[in-house]
């Protein structure tokens, strides 16, 4: 009979463990695997991929970074290589100056607006 915390009364020997046929004692992969991990490991599971996401976040912010700047580099090259008429470069200049953006405070919505200034400039000159 048990006691009351689920342990065999004294006198009592244990249910087999089901990794006491491995040499070592130790569970198989397989059976470790398909326990509910512990508080610590699945704190550490999560850490790791939290990990891996922020150099995903990383990797894809640089590449969306180099390719805005590769836009806007292409439209600095056809400005300075086209011959555009005066009343073009003037509306092309007040749809930059027209831009309202914070640096500072690092927003999404910053980013889509120069974006869409650098789109509207490269459909101007059509590129």
């Amino acid at each position: 009979m048990g006691t009351a915390k689920g342990k065999p009364a004294a006198g009592k020997s244990a249910p087999a463990d089901p990794g006491a046929a491995n040499p070592a004692g130790k569970l198989s992969i397989t059976a470790a695997l398909a326990r509910k991990p512990s508080r610590k490991v699945a704190k550490d599971m999560l850490v790791l991929e939290l990990r891996r996401l922020r150099a995903m976040f990383t990797e894809i912010s640089e590449r969306y970074v180099a390719n805005a700047e590769g836009e806007i580099a292409a439209v600095i090259d056809a400005v300075e290589g086209k011959s555009l008429p005066a009343a073009r470069v003037e509306k092309m200049l007040e749809v930059v100056r027209a831009l309202s953006v914070k640096p500072r405070k690092g927003r999404r919505k910053d980013l889509a607006r120069i974006e869409t200034v650098t789109a509207s400039l490269r459909k101007e000159i059509g590129e």
